[in-house]
């Protein structure tokens, strides 16, 4: 598979809080907060930086959360034990770990997604990769590992390929402090099922729709061509993580968006929900986000 054809520059300098170190960064414009529903500007005291416990602590209902993704080209689900992207940096970065930065509104359900230039360029740099696998963090919780694209030569389920379109995040809090990140089953009823070729087991028996590596590159031929390149459907090829918060907040208030996620996710059993989110242009891009080698 070719290298990354784009050349990575370094960022420029972070406007707020300190932020890991990277040998290389993409820089990517910061984005108004644009979640599903509504609309929300980032302010002056936002924490940009998953690693400070300040932007996933005293989280009120008004405000935001601050999470990492970052993803592992050639890394697989059991390569993620005992590995937290701000705990051990170090070593995440010499395996070639990336991550990207995105603030969510608290009371609210937000799509977030990085660049599709930004995903591929990061896959290409290990050029032995056959899978990538992403976790979401803030400073003192990581969520399980979950794969997001396998290629053929992984070890997929049984022998699948493709790319995650779509994966669905809950942050629990407890009086405003982050608790857990859990993965939400999203299954596989817009693909057609868990039976078809297009699903992917994705780690701990939860399953996601994938669009197909020669449908996103365009080296497909006629009916095998799963995804409209040139329109939205694109979108399908690279990562879109659904985040909403439960629990409560700083002031003991509730967050009710996360319940109501649990609820539109069992929808995605008909295509409604999931085939929305993949496809969402309002999706919000990672703010001082990047993407690439530390």
């Amino acid at each position: 598979r070719a290298s990354a054809s784009a050349t990575l520059t370094r960022a420029a300098r972070v406007r707020e809080g300190p932020m890991m170190k990277m040998r290389w960064r993409i820089p990517t414009s910061i984005a108004a907060l644009i979640a599903l529903a509504c609309a929300r500007a980032t302010t002056a005291s936002t924490v940009y930086d998953p690693c400070s416990t300040t932007g996933s602590s005293t989280v009120a209902l008004d405000g935001s959360l601050t999470i990492g993704i970052a993803y592992w080209p050639g890394g697989t689900l059991e390569d993620w034990t005992d590995n937290h992207p701000c705990a051990n940096a170090t070593a995440l970065a010499a395996a070639g770990v990336g991550t990207t930065v995105y603030v969510v509104d608290a009371d609210g359900m937000t799509a977030i997604r990085g660049t599709r230039a930004d995903e591929d360029g990061l896959y290409a740099t290990d050029a032995t990769a056959t899978m990538m696998s992403v976790v979401a963090y803030t400073a003192t919780t990581v969520s399980a590992a979950r794969a997001v694209r396998v290629e053929s030569g992984s070890a997929g389920d049984d022998g699948r390929t493709g790319r995650v379109s779509v994966l669905t995040l809950l942050a629990t809090l407890d009086k405003g402090n982050v608790k857990y990140l859990r993965w939400h089953n999203s299954g596989c009823g817009e693909c057609g099922g868990i039976g078809n070729e297009r699903c992917l087991s994705v780690g701990d028996g939860d399953y996601a729709c994938t669009a197909s590596e020669a449908g996103c590159d365009g080296t497909c031929v006629g009916d095998a061509c799963d995804v409209e390149l040139g329109t939205t459907d694109a979108l399908r090829c690279q990562l879109t993580v659904t985040v909403a918060l439960s629990g409560t907040d700083v002031n003991d208030e509730v967050f009710t968006y996360g319940t109501q996620l649990e609820r539109l996710s069992a929808y995605s059993s008909s295509g409604a929900y999931s085939s929305a989110a993949a496809t969402a242009t309002s999706a919000t891009n990672g703010v001082l986000g990047f993407l690439g080698r530390r």
